[in-house]
């Protein structure tokens, strides 16, 4: 649970930090990020000698559609939803992703969503909703938000199964390594965004996403996603918006609204509720849990 709270407060900072970002292209941005990311990731992996297993085919479909929706199309998407809208409404459409893994996961894996689950997610993106704020949209903007929503449940639900093969870190240098080298191929093909260097601030920027949001916040959260689950690990994307607002504020030194403590405090409650079930199946008797189980 540390792990998967670190890791998403570390991608909703990298939020704030992007702000840095507006005038760079954002191909550009992304390819470099997820690049240097792969990188730090590989040298972590030869200092400690990890070694993972080989992929098979249908893995590595799984990986270059985790890689293409999850960490391309998710970008693109944002991006192309904040030119005509708000990103307090795309934030909150986007944090609708405790809900949609609750429910996507069951259904794949052929069976009901669990109430406690399902309610813990609800409330965890209606406290995103609060902390985000309200806005403006259009039709459009709100298509490409879905788009996101769709690209964020993904990234969880397709890493699920390559954990089964591959270690957390494992998992990041390849996810990591494919994504640069969509974004460099894209960002090469399209005119405008030709290769640009940095400056001070952008590069400042870009290494944060890299070494934190990227690096870091990767390999905690796909170590969550193997201990916890796809649906409980879920749970804590409500959080990304909160630690956004907490630190751009701190950068800002603008005061909290009320709407961000209140809906700090639901989404605590949303993972207090989501993740009960876990403690109290822990605590329940052996044979319980077989019945549970048979029942179930």
């Amino acid at each position: 649970m540390a792990s998967a709270a670190a890791g998403i407060s570390l991608v909703g900072a990298g939020v704030a930090v992007s702000d840095h970002l507006t005038r760079y292209p954002v191909l550009n941005a992304q390819a470099i990020r997820y690049a240097v990311g792969a990188g730090l990731l590989y040298a972590v992996s030869v200092v400690t000698g990890r070694r993972d297993a080989r992929l098979g085919p249908a893995d590595w479909l799984r990986l270059l559609a985790l890689a293409l929706s999850g960490m391309v199309l998710f970008n693109v998407a944002v991006v192309r939803a904040l030119q005509t809208g708000e990103p307090a409404v795309v934030g909150t459409v986007v944090g609708l992703a405790p809900v949609g893994v609750a429910l996507v996961v069951p259904v794949l894996e052929r069976r009901r969503p669990r109430t406690t689950i399902v309610a813990g997610a609800t409330l965890a993106a209606g406290g995103a909703a609060l902390v985000q704020g309200y806005g403006d949209a259009d039709r459009t903007a709100m298509c490409w938000s879905g788009v996101a929503l769709f690209c964020e449940v993904a990234f969880t639900v397709l890493a699920a199964p390559l954990l089964r093969t591959l270690s957390p870190l494992g998992l990041a240098i390849r996810a990591c390594a494919v994504a640069a080298l969509v974004l460099l191929a894209a960002a090469l093909a399209d005119g405008s965004d030709g290769l640009v260097r940095p400056d001070a601030g952008e590069g400042l920027a870009i290494g944060y996403l890299a070494v934190a949001s990227t690096a870091i916040a990767f390999v905690l959260w796909y170590r969550a996603l193997a201990r916890l689950g796809p649906e409980r690990t879920g749970l804590f994307a409500g959080l990304m918006p909160v630690s956004a607002a907490l630190v751009g504020a701190a950068v800002t030194a603008a005061p909290l609204r009320l709407g961000t403590l209140v809906g700090t405090i639901v989404t605590g409650i949303g993972l207090a509720l989501g993740l009960g079930s876990r403690r109290r199946a822990r605590r329940s008797p052996p044979s319980r849990r077989l019945n549970a189980r048979i029942g179930g």
